[in-house]
Order: structure tokens, then C-alpha cells, then sequence
């Protein structure tokens, strides 16, 4: 099993919360696996509470690998589709989003906007078997605008 740990910092008077982590689930050495944004069961999930309508800067720090047992990593990459957002919680209709670059939206009018996260792994034909995991960090902080 393969998974990327979503976990949500703070920043402000913001509430993140990591609802649902990434995971790639059984992978084979050789076969990159792409997990899509709007893939519910395995799409990253995260939902975000604040003042209603405000702007804030949403900023991901996303690691290059996931790494295993014995120093074992393995490729994670995160393309210009991978993120996507919405301000009523529907990963099919969310707005697409570069997670490489800050994301600077406004909260919905309940105060909530949910980021939905996919990737991709690329194992190695040699890549050693087991379990392998990462921290995705997420930061959020009003723009004053």
C-alpha cells in the first residue's frame, strides 16, 4: 500500500482539517500510477473553515518521493491538474488548480472551500517492495482582501 499523508497547517484564523489522504494503493515496479483529482476513493481530500467570502493563499509543500523501508523512495509527482477545489464539496465539479503554484481563491459562502489532491508515482523497475508514505503539508492564510 502506498500513501501520501495530507496534513493541513494552520495559518490565520483558518480551520484545515486532512479528510481524506491520498493513496495509491497496491503498485507495480515499472507502472507509474496516477490517482486523479476527481477519484474520490483515492483523491486527496482536505476542507478548509473560515470567515465567508474571504480570500485566502493556499500553499502546498509537496515532497519529490515517498519513502520505504530500509531507505527505499519512490517518485511522487504532482502536475498542473492535480489540484482542484470547490466550495460546496463536489470533487466532480471542482475547478482545477496547479498545486505547484499558490492557489489564491475565496471561501464559499458558508466559509468553506474543500482541495482535492491527486499524482502520480513513478516506481523504478527495480523498485523494492513494501509500504511507502509521505507528508503533503498545506497552508492557508487570508490575503486581506
Amino acid at each position: 500500500m502506498l500513501g501520501a499523508a495530507l496534513v493541513a497547517a494552520p495559518v490565520s484564523a483558518q480551520t484545515p482539517s486532512g479528510t481524506q489522504d491520498l493513496t495509491f494503493g497496491t503498485v507495480l515496479p515499472g507502472v507509474p500510477t496516477v490517482v486523479a483529482r476527481t477519484d474520490a476513493a483515492r483523491a486527496g481530500r482536505l476542507g478548509i473553515r473560515g470567515t465567508r467570502r474571504a480570500e485566502v493563499a493556499v500553499d502546498f509543500v509537496l515532497p519529490a518521493a515517498m519513502t520505504g523501508g530500509a531507505g527505499a523512495s519512490m517518485p511522487l509527482v504532482f502536475g498542473a491538474n492535480d489540484g482542484g477545489q470547490s466550495t460546496n464539496n463536489n470533487i466532480a465539479a471542482a475547478t482545477p488548480f496547479d498545486p505547484r503554484a499558490t492557489l489564491v481563491t475565496r471561501l464559499g459562502n458558508s466559509g468553506r472551500l474543500y482541495i482535492f489532491l491527486g499524482g502520480t508515482v513513478q516506481p523504478t523497475s527495480q523498485q523494492r517492495s513494501g509500504t511507502y508514505a509521505a507528508t503533503i503539508a498545506m497552508n492557508v492564510a487570508y490575503t486581506g482582501n
